[in-house]
C-alpha cells in the first residue's frame, strides 16, 4: 500500500502519497467528493469515497494502454483536457482543447477574461464529444463551479451569497446543459507543471489569442 500524509485542508482533507499524487477528500453537504490535485502515474480514483480506503483501492487498478493518443483513462474513459486565459486580464483571450482523439481546437475573443475563456474551452471540448468522458483542466474556477457551486446558484436564482448577480451565467448554463444526462469526470491538474495535455492546451490558448489579431 502506498504510503501517504494526510493534512488537513478547508472542508477536508488533503492526501499526500510517496509516488507524488496528491488528493483532495472534500466534504459536501452529506457528500464526500474526490479530486486529484497531481496524480503523476494517472490513478483512477473514484468520484466519491465514504473512506480513504476506497481512494487507496485506486493504486490498484493497471493501466489499460500504453499512454498516448486516442486519450483513455484505465477504466475505459475518453480523456480531453481544455485550458483559456486573456492577457491583460481583461483583455485579448484564447481558450485550447485537446480531444480524445488527439485533434487540437483553438479560438479566442477581443476582449474577455479568463474565467470566460476558460469556460469555453470547457464547453468546446463537450460540444465536440459524445458519451462519458474524463475531463482534464487546472481551471478550479470550472471545476468548482460545475460540481459544487452551480447547485446553490441555482436554488439562489443565479445570485451569490453576498446577493450580487453570478457573473458569466451565460456559459454556466451552457456548460451545464452539455453535462446533463452524461458521466463527466472533472479532474483537476496543477497548471505549468509538465503534465503534457495541459502543456499543449497552454500553447493553444496563445494560438487563440494571436488569431483573433489575424496573427495565426
Amino acid at each position: 500500500m502506498k504510503k501517504y500524509i494526510e493534512s488537513p485542508i478547508q472542508y477536508g482533507v488533503k492526501l499526500s502519497f510517496s509516488d507524488g499524487t496528491v488528493i483532495n477528500w472534500y466534504r459536501d453537504s452529506k457528500r464526500k467528493t474526490v479530486y486529484a490535485e497531481h496524480n503523476p502515474k494517472s490513478h483512477q480514483f473514484p468520484r466519491s469515497a465514504s473512506s480513504i480506503k476506497e481512494i487507496l483501492a485506486g493504486f490498484g487498478v493497471k493501466s489499460a494502454k500504453p499512454d498516448g493518443p486516442p486519450w483513455i483513462d484505465e477504466k475505459g474513459y475518453s480523456i480531453g483536457a481544455f485550458d483559456g486565459g486573456a492577457s491583460p486580464n481583461p483583455g485579448p483571450g484564447g481558450w485550447g482543447v485537446v480531444l480524445p482523439d488527439d485533434r487540437e481546437l483553438h479560438g479566442g475573443e477581443a476582449h474577455t477574461t479568463n474565467n470566460r475563456m476558460e469556460l469555453m474551452g470547457a464547453i468546446t471540448l463537450l460540444e465536440n464529444t459524445q458519451g462519458s468522458i474524463h475531463i482534464q483542466g487546472d481551471s478550479r474556477y470550472v471545476l468548482d463551479g460545475i460540481t459544487k457551486w452551480i447547485h446553490n446558484w441555482r436554488r439562489r436564482n443565479w445570485k451569490t451569497t453576498t446577493g450580487s448577480k453570478v457573473e458569466n451565467r451565460d456559459l454556466w448554463e451552457r456548460l451545464a446543459t452539455l453535462t446533463e444526462g452524461r458521466e463527466v469526470i472533472w479532474e483537476h491538474i496543477r497548471g505549468h507543471s509538465g503534465h503534457h495535455l495541459n502543456e499543449r492546451c497552454d500553447k493553444l490558448c496563445a494560438l487563440g489569442r494571436k488569431s483573433i489579431n489575424g496573427r495565426v
